[in-house]
């Protein structure tokens, strides 16, 4: 994959991962998915092209953890081939190639994650060799917008943050990297 392709990678990326057809597990497709593996990476994320144009794509990267068993793990964060090639073997050619890359780095396991009820890709990743290693249960929290408060002119300034806030208390939360800036 060459810097170039980026675009070309998002855009069928979000072809496939619609939130209409898996909404929970494909809603963080965005452009820095692609930029940020790429960035990491880049030996890692391969394209297939068909006539001039990307029809695949696989965006891996590698995990070191000292103390483990493998020391050093490869992952398939993403991984999607153009509807009009998917059974053609496009895929599991392109996983081929990221996976002897990863040997060629010393990795002796690779992990990939999706969706539990993604019968199309667990069918797949079965296919070229893995096996369920574990249940993954994700988990999600739906927060509520703060309601509108009767009497306050729309438009109205805000309190800078760590103002007192009504009652007299203090608001202030910083995130660590405030601290460390």
């Amino acid at each position: 994959m060459e810097i170039d392709d980026i675009p070309s990678v998002y855009h069928l990326g979000e072809k496939l991962f619609t939130s209409e057809e898996l909404p929970i597990l494909y809603r963080t497709w965005d452009p820095y998915e692609v930029t940020d593996y790429f960035s990491a990476d880049s030996d890692f994320c391969l394209v297939a092209e068909a006539g001039g144009n990307i029809v695949g794509f696989i965006l891996g990267t590698t995990i070191e953890k000292e103390g483990t068993a493998w020391k050093k793990y490869g992952y398939v964060g993403w991984m999607g081939v153009d509807e009009a090639f998917q059974r053609s073997a496009l895929g599991s050619r392109l996983y081929g190639r990221l996976e002897q890359r990863l040997k060629e780095e010393g990795v002796r396991m690779v992990i990939a994650d999706t969706q539990g009820d993604n019968k199309d890709a667990i069918a797949f990743f079965k296919a070229i060799g893995f096996s369920a290693r574990s249940e993954h249960l994700w988990l999600a929290k739906t927060l509520r917008r703060p309601a509108k408060k009767p009497g306050k002119p729309r438009g109205a300034a805000k309190s800078p943050p760590g103002a007192a806030e009504p009652g007299g208390t203090i608001a202030a939360v910083r995130a660590q990297s405030d601290v460390d800036a």
